[in-house]
């Protein structure tokens, strides 16, 4: 019988599937499956995602009873689970028999707590972290500040890893190099938590500094009538496009053309599945610090460029200075970044071998393994 692995997550997402096929190309197909709790929310759906996966290592949770039972299977019987978004009573019986089991989280605190925002969520963490706070269960990380927040509560001590979500790192066509203008590209949900008119005021900084540029702007939401009107205001529309909601094959025709990838997301954002996918594309990333994937992913000056809230700036006139070339070169140096340290085989990879040695209960072969990315200690 092989070594078996069973990843839990809240739903279908095509960036969950590329582990999960790799994590099948590394275990094989009867030692690997994913379990999807419930079906696409209409949020996701709105936003393009799908699931239609056939795939035979999948598991729908909330079909029927049947699939609800052979998860449960896997559950009691897998050598090592990861637990996503998924509730911690499905996996408390194997926590506390000792089986090696992986939360695989977002940073708790989204925003800053309070005293009594502490007090108000002491049910939840103790439910979900001091009552199975046990050796055998271990923390993966996505996102920079996802293992700070978890310290902060004196939890998973010297069982945190660096993790994340991951995509394959394609191929693509060489980028423009005519004289039409520098491609900025935005892609998110039109929403507070986004900030898309920072970059709408960034666009509008760097035509000032003199760079011939042009922004796309692709999502949908609250604050469309907002960013429109904003760059009514400050005469922009013909230097931006909103195009809503686009297909993933369309977002990736974008990233394809696209010189600099623009994230504008707070604190807010556990990760920032997007800063992986247009660095895989070979964009030059100009990613707010905050963001969870950004200090992980984003190498300030060689993958892009990092900046704080509250001094934009002075990223704005490091970008003005630079020509096209300069930054298709940082883009080739991310999507390198992506192939050989962020792609999901590497993940997949990886994931194996620290189970392997944290089944043999050797933590210090554990922290060896990996200097930095994937599976390396925090």
């Amino acid at each position: 019988m092989g070594f078996k692995v069973v990843f839990l997550t809240n739903q279908a997402s095509y960036h969950q599937m590329d582990y999960a096929r790799a994590m099948v190309a590394c275990l094989g197909v009867d030692n690997f499956r994913i379990v999807f709790q419930k079906p696409t929310s209409d949020a996701r759906a709105e936003m393009g995602w799908q699931d239609d996966y056939r795939d035979a290592c999948i598991i729908r949770w909330w079909k029927s009873d049947a699939d609800q039972a052979l998860a449960r299977e896997w559950i009691a019987t897998a050598d090592v689970v990861l637990q996503g978004r998924f509730p911690i009573n499905e996996v408390r019986k194997r926590i506390r028999q000792g089986r090696l089991t992986i939360a695989c989280q977002e940073r708790l605190w989204k925003r800053a707590p309070n005293w009594l925002r502490r007090v108000s969520r002491l049910p939840h963490l103790y439910k979900n972290y001091y009552s199975v706070d046990v050796a055998n269960y271990h923390f993966f990380a996505i996102g920079a500040f996802a293992a700070a927040d978890l310290r902060g509560l004196g939890v998973f001590a010297n069982r945190m890893w660096q993790f994340g979500y991951f995509i394959d790192a394609p191929d693509y066509p060489e980028k423009l190099q005519s004289d039409v203008p520098i491609q900025l590209l935005w892609c998110a949900r039109l929403s507070a938590v986004k900030q898309p008119i920072k970059a709408v005021h960034m666009l509008r900084d760097l035509l000032k500094k003199g760079l011939d540029c042009h922004l796309t702007l692709i999502g949908d939401g609250d604050l469309r009538t907002a960013v429109a009107a904003e760059i009514d205001r400050l005469g922009l529309a013909s230097s931006i496009d909103m195009v809503g909601w686009q297909t993933q094959d369309q977002v990736r025709e974008h990233m394809a053309r696209a010189d600099l990838f623009i994230m504008t997301s707070h604190h807010g954002e556990g990760w920032g599945m997007v800063v992986n996918e247009a660095m895989s594309y070979g964009c030059c990333v100009l990613a707010n610090q905050e963001l969870g994937a950004a200090a992980w992913l984003v190498e300030d000056e060689v993958t892009g460029f990092l900046y704080d809230d509250q001094h934009v700036s002075e990223v704005v006139d490091r970008i003005a200075n630079l020509t096209r070339d300069q930054l298709q070169a940082m883009g080739r140096a991310g999507h390198q970044r992506m192939h050989q340290q962020w792609s999901a085989k590497v993940a997949a990879d990886r994931t194996v071998a620290l189970s392997n040695a944290l089944l043999n209960q050797d933590l210090g072969v554990a922290r060896a393994l990996f200097p930095d990315g994937p599976c390396s200690p925090l």
